[in-house]
């Protein structure tokens, strides 16, 4: 298994150098109105109340050194609890959904699994950035941001344009790509 994913790893790695993401991602607002308690159906609500928990880092500055190991370190502790906390209140919710069938299953069995090798892939962003490997910070943001499309192209697949998929999507390419955009200038 383990050699299994060190190949799609590669191959996704690759695929994502050779079309480096657009700057043009749309992040959802965190100050974006909620719909009334009054007319929300209960997954509704629970939709609205992970809408006010994500919230992308504030803009840390960088250091007059050009330490960006500071604002990674706040991005990516966010991210990885924000991807668990998203595994754990909407993935594994729908898993436990007896009505679902066996594409829906294995689809969430796959998001789950990627979702926590882009949670590694976080870690290992941190400690790269720590001791300044830049280049291999990079190839593991780019890792993670494979790993989040492969479980977004299987949400759209069954769930359609999901809002809770589409949102969490969203946001975590917008701090990825804010990331790349830090760390990308210190790889030459």
């Amino acid at each position: 298994m383990a050699f299994y994913n060190q190949v799609f790893l590669v191959i996704a790695i690759f695929l994502f150098l050779t079309t480096l993401p657009s700057k043009a991602y749309n992040i959802p607002k965190s100050n974006a109105p909620s719909p009334s308690p009054s007319k929300s159906s209960p997954s509704q609500s629970s939709s609205s109340s992970y809408k006010k928990t994500i919230e992308i880092p504030k803009k840390t500055p960088i250091d007059s050194n050009g330490n960006v190991s500071i604002f990674i370190n706040s991005a990516m502790d966010a991210t990885m609890a924000k991807t668990q906390e998203f595994i754990t209140t909407k993935i594994e919710q729908r898993l436990k959904d007896s009505k679902k069938g066996t594409y829906a299953t294995d689809c969430l069995k796959t998001c789950k699994e990627v979702y926590e090798l882009a949670v590694d892939a976080m870690k290992k962003t941190e400690e790269d950035v720590k001791a300044k490997y830049y280049n291999t910070a990079h190839v593991d943001l780019s890792a993670m941001m494979t790993f989040i499309d492969t479980c977004n192209d299987c949400a759209i697949s069954i769930y359609g344009d999901n809002s809770e998929f589409k949102e969490f999507y969203n946001w975590i390419r917008g701090v990825s790509g804010d990331c790349i955009t830090k760390i990308l200038p210190l790889t030459k």
